[in-house]
């Protein structure tokens, strides 16, 4: 096949060269019409006659942008991020805490604070269990919450919606304490077991104490005369008509709490570390025992 290709090739180059002129010849004559269309067609908008007008165009309206002011972060009013120009942080080793305020605000006393710590103590969990009612294998549970007047009657089993709580079991039984004699010493206890449906774990209570969290609380007062004392957590704020106070820590062991004041007008807050006066230490009181019936009892801890 090579061979005769090579001894044909000129006339193979003829043959294809007529082909394809064939090709595009029929082509050309079965395009004829439209091929005459577009030769008589004009290419270009006839302006004779008429003035040239230009297109008007408006230039955009130029809008000025402005940046917003940063906003507070959660750690306080001095903590305010900009792009390039960040915080200047300090950190105070008597407090063990970082601030914004230069340690010359740190004050510990001297110029009046407006604001005096009365008592530093761990949150009270929200159920408590006061004691029982009723005869043996007819217990109720009588439980209270912070900030509910009303006592509240139940058995195992009961949940309570609001609270996410439900009273998983509940028992009354003999307790022995502890002490120095050689003969055992009993108290009678109401134990309860709840389920926390918020966290999922189970919660132990004792009508003999008070079920605590690891929450720390602060208790602290105006100093205006007749001014309420106030119950706050860490990052808590509060205003009276002269400056706004916000907790920015609370130490339980030695009792002490850090709050920034924000008087208007000024820049920068004011922050001061405030422990109770004349106060070491000392936040539980020992609970106290009631005597129990065998038929009927109403047990508490006396908080």
């Amino acid at each position: 096949m090579s061979q005769f290709i090579k001894a044909n090739y000129d006339k193979l180059l003829v043959a294809l060269a007529a082909a394809v002129l064939a090709v595009s010849g029929g082509w050309v004559w079965s395009h004829r019409a439209e091929l005459v269309r577009l030769r008589h067609q004009p290419v270009a908008v006839d302006v004779s006659g008429a003035a040239y007008v230009p297109s008007g165009l408006t230039s955009p309206e130029a809008k000025r942008a402005v940046w917003t002011q940063p906003s507070t972060q959660s750690s306080g009013s001095g903590w305010l991020y900009e792009v390039f120009t960040p915080p200047v942080i300090y950190y105070n080793p008597l407090a063990r805490s970082f601030t914004v305020t230069p340690q010359l605000n740190l004050a510990d006393g001297g110029t009046p604070f407006g604001l005096e710590l009365l008592a530093v103590k761990l949150e009270p969990y929200r159920l408590q269990l006061a004691g029982y009612f009723g005869a043996p294998d007819d217990y109720l549970a009588a439980l209270v919450s912070p900030g509910q007047p009303e006592t509240l009657l139940a058995r195992s089993g009961r949940r309570f919606e609001s609270l996410g709580l439900t009273l998983k079991s509940f028992d009354v039984r003999k307790v022995e304490v502890t002490n120095p004699d050689a003969l055992p010493v009993y108290d009678v206890a109401a134990l309860a077991v709840l389920l926390d449906e918020r966290t999922g774990e189970e919660v132990g209570l004792d009508s003999r104490k008070r079920k605590l969290t690891d929450t720390p609380l602060a208790v602290l007062r105006l100093s205006t005369a007749g001014a309420a004392p106030r119950t706050l957590h860490e990052g808590d704020a509060f205003a009276d008509d002269n400056a706004t106070y916000r907790i920015e820590r609370i130490q339980l062991e030695p009792p002490e709490v850090i709050v920034a004041k924000q008087t208007p007008g000024v820049p920068l807050p004011e922050t001061r570390i405030l422990r109770p006066a004349g106060k070491e230490g000392g936040l539980a009181a020992k609970p106290r025992k009631f005597p129990v019936s065998s038929q009927t009892a109403l047990a508490t801890d006396g908080n």
